[in-house]
């Protein structure tokens, strides 16, 4: 029998972001603003990306590119 080879993905893990002067200054009022840590909004905003990534078709994306993924708010 062969063996599988996979990595275990860990519950969670940190990772460095860095972002431009707008877009921290926009992570820093939606935090006021919603009453959240910076944290918890670029939580929420990964995983709106990635609902959006899913639901798009694989077909869209192999045309597109990344830019399929902001059509929808277009």
């Amino acid at each position: 029998m062969a063996r599988t080879k996979y990595h275990i993905t860990p519950e969670s893990g940190r990772l460095s972001v860095t972002l431009n002067k707008r877009q921290l200054k926009e992570f820093k009022k939606m935090s006021i603003e919603f009453e959240m840590s910076i944290d918890e909004i670029l939580q929420i905003a990964v995983d709106s990306f990635i609902q959006k990534y899913q639901n798009v078709s694989a077909d869209q994306i192999d045309k597109k590119g990344v830019d399929s993924l902001f059509e929808q708010i277009k």
